[in-house]
């Protein structure tokens, strides 16, 4: 019988924590977004939004990627396995191996050595660090005086690439540098990808005869690049007739910056600075042959909210549906 009582009052209590933990549960979400999976630490993150992977062009912008004038730019693309700048390195940029740095200015670069310690901390493959040319001697001796201070090695491979060069980042892509307009040395991205296709001549050929034709030597394909995603870094308007430009304006998915988005700031302040207008954006509009444009690197003084209305405002219905802006980071 006491038995029997104990069993009964052990069941009640049970019963009862779990629906107190259920109200504690209602309660938090009414106080509280639950990031979710894929987000930075599975944080709660109060009052905001929650932080979502973008799919553009189709290529996703993993959760957390972030860019803000003056604090941190890093946009992370898992399914090419890099990211384009470090910012202070978000949690999960560390797992992509690439990384490809636009100029040398701290907001882009300043994550760098995080990312190269944490994946060596993980037991992860080294980070692979492509930079402009000018920069592969200052890199290193960032990255040794970061090791110095932390007592260890940084172990990483620094690419340095020019303008106009080529880097194989897998079998199927490449990645091109282009020049860009800032203080610094600074250059843009355009990753191709690169496949071979039957030549039009031979598609009415059994797969037999294409066989004896390439066993005889010849070639019965032919190659196609397609470039994929670009990415701008930090740039002036200048940039429209650089070379090599004209295939990011081609490219699934762009990614540029727009700085500035109104009168508050001129035309001519935001050339001296190496930064775009969204003015000057509008005016190119006929150039963007692009399925989707990520827009980044808004100036601090923007919010969120101000940002999504001069995009309405000032963007041709046309362009202004292809284009989406980076708001992690915006209030």
């Amino acid at each position: 019988m006491m038995l029997m009582h104990v069993r009964s009052c052990l069941a009640a209590t049970s019963r009862a924590l779990t629906g107190f933990q259920s109200s504690l549960t209602r309660l938090r979400r009414k106080r509280f977004h639950i990031a979710p999976h894929n987000a930075l630490d599975m944080t709660l993150v109060p009052g905001k939004a929650h932080l979502k992977s973008l799919n553009l062009g189709g290529y996703e912008i993993e959760a957390g990627s972030i860019s803000v004038a003056g604090q941190e730019t890093c946009i992370s693309i898992p399914q090419l396995k890099l990211i384009f700048d470090t910012g202070r390195c978000p949690q999960r940029a560390i797992y992509q191996r690439h990384v490809f740095i636009s100029h040398s200015h701290m907001d882009h670069i300043g994550g760098l050595p995080f990312h190269v310690a944490t994946r060596a901390m993980l037991g992860l493959p080294p980070s692979i660090v492509v930079v402009p040319e000018s920069l592969a001697e200052p890199t290193q001796k960032l990255l040794d005086a970061y090791g110095a201070l932390d007592g260890n090695t940084l172990p990483c491979s620094i690419v340095p690439l020019a303008p106009g060069k080529e880097y194989q980042l897998s079998a199927n892509l490449i990645v091109k540098a282009f020049p860009t307009i800032h203080p610094v040395q600074s250059q843009g991205y355009v990753v191709y990808s690169q496949k071979r296709k039957l030549r039009a001549e031979l598609a009415g050929l059994s797969q037999k005869e294409i066989k004896d034709r390439r066993m005889a030597g010849e070639d019965v394909t032919y190659p196609v690049v397609t470039p994929e995603v670009a990415f701008t870094g930090d740039t002036a308007a200048g940039v429209f007739s650089s070379p090599g430009f004209e295939d990011a304006l081609a490219a699934k998915l762009l990614i540029i910056e727009s700085t500035f988005l109104c009168n508050d700031v001129s035309l001519e302040h935001a050339e001296n600075y190496g930064h775009m207008h969204l003015s000057e954006i509008a005016a190119m509009t006929d150039m963007f042959k692009n399925e989707a444009i990520l827009l980044i690197h808004f100036s601090q003084r923007y919010s969120a909210e101000a940002i999504v209305r001069h995009l309405d405002e000032t963007l041709p219905a046309g362009l202004r549906s292809r284009c989406t802006p980076l708001l992690q980071g915006y209030t």
